[in-house]
C-alpha cells in the first residue's frame, strides 16, 4: 500500500498543530499571534484529512464547516478586545470544535479497524462533550459541569473564565487529532469498510 504525500504533511501538521494548539489557548493573549499560527498548521492538517477520507463525502463537509465556523470564532477571540464578544466566540468555539470532532468521528467509523475504533471513541467521547455542552447551556447556574456553565455565564459577566471548559475542548481535539495522524501516517484511511 502506497501512502500518499498528503497522508504523510497531514500526519505531522496535525501532530505538531494540535498539541501546540492546546498549549498556546491557555496563555496569554500575547501568544494570540503563535496561537493563531498553530490554527494554520491544524487546519492544514485537517484539510488534509478530509481530502483523504473524500472531501465530497457529507460527513466530512459537515466536519469542515463545523471547523471553519471554529477557525472563525477563534479569530474574532484574537482580535476582540470586548470581553463580551469574545465569550460569545468562545461558546460558538466550542460548539463548533465539538461538532466537527463527532461529524469526522462518524465519518471514521465507516473505515476498517482501527480507524473504526478510532471513530468510536471520538464519537462518543464528543458527543458526550457536546451533550454536558448543551446541558450546562441549559442549566446555567444551577450546576458546573466540568466547568461547561463557565463559558455561558462568561456571556452575561465577561469577568468569569470558560478556560476549563475551553481546556478540555481543546485537550480532546488534540488527543482525536494525534489518533488521526497515527491513521494517515500509516495510511488507514483509505480503506472503507
Amino acid at each position: 500500500m502506497t501512502i500518499s504525500l498528503n497522508a504523510r504533511l497531514g500526519a505531522v501538521a496535525l501532530a505538531l498543530g494540535a498539541p501546540l494548539n492546546l498549549i498556546l489557548h491557555t496563555q496569554t493573549a500575547k501568544l494570540g499571534p503563535l496561537s493563531y499560527a498553530a490554527w494554520l498548521v491544524l487546519s492544514f492538517g485537517v484539510l488534509c484529512f478530509c481530502d483523504e477520507m473524500g472531501a465530497g463525502r457529507p460527513l466530512n463537509r459537515a466536519g469542515l464547516l463545523a471547523f471553519a465556523a471554529a477557525f472563525c470564532a477563534d479569530t474574532i477571540a484574537l482580535l476582540d478586545v470586548n470581553a463580551g464578544s469574545d465569550a460569545r466566540a468562545h461558546v460558538l468555539y466550542a460548539f463548533c470544535v465539538l461538532a466537527s470532532l463527532v461529524f469526522w468521528s462518524v465519518a471514521l467509523m465507516h473505515r476498517r479497524r482501527s480507524a473504526r475504533t478510532v471513530g468510536s471513541v471520538g464519537a462518543v467521547l464528543g458527543g458526550a462533550a457536546l451533550a454536558l455542552l448543551v446541558v450546562a447551556h441549559l442549566l446555567l447556574g444551577t450546576v458546573t459541569i466540568l466547568g461547561f456553565s463557565r463559558l455561558f455565564t462568561a456571556l452575561s459577566d465577561p469577568n468569569q473564565a470558560g478556560a476549563s471548559a475551553l481546556l478540555l475542548i481543546d485537550a480532546a481535539a488534540c488527543v482525536w487529532a494525534l489518533a488521526v495522524a497515527v491513521l494517515l501516517w500509516n495510511g488507514r484511511l483509505r480503506q472503507q469498510a
